[in-house]
């Protein structure tokens, strides 16, 4: 009785490693990626903002609203940057620690 509580436990345990090890995966990938979306819609933001001034197209309601639509889509996606920003301090962090290594040996 005792042998088959031990070996449940230790399939239970070993399913659950196997658990978090795929959701931090996931979390890294998504990770990635907001950073890569969150640098191309602040570039897009730019660009149409950069258009919204020209001469030609001053005053148009049609680019003001698209313009503001930017930003607020920005300022909402810049709310899941908390996620990018832990794992690429994490990162940043490994990097110093290898630096500081290699130039220690």
């Amino acid at each position: 009785m005792i042998l088959a509580c031990l070996v449940l436990s230790v399939l239970l345990n070993m399913f659950l490693v196997w658990y978090m090890y795929t959701l931090l995966k996931k979390l890294l990938f998504v990770s990635d990626n907001i950073g890569g979306f969150l640098e191309g819609l602040e570039s897009f933001s730019e660009h149409l903002e950069s258009v919204y001034s020209m001469e030609t197209y001053y005053g148009d309601a049609t680019l003001e609203r698209l313009l503001e639509h930017s930003r607020e889509l920005v300022k909402e996606i810049g709310a899941y940057e908390e996620i990018y920003a832990l794992t690429q301090e994490d990162l940043s962090e490994a990097e110093e620690q290898e630096e500081q290594e290699g130039l220690d040996g």
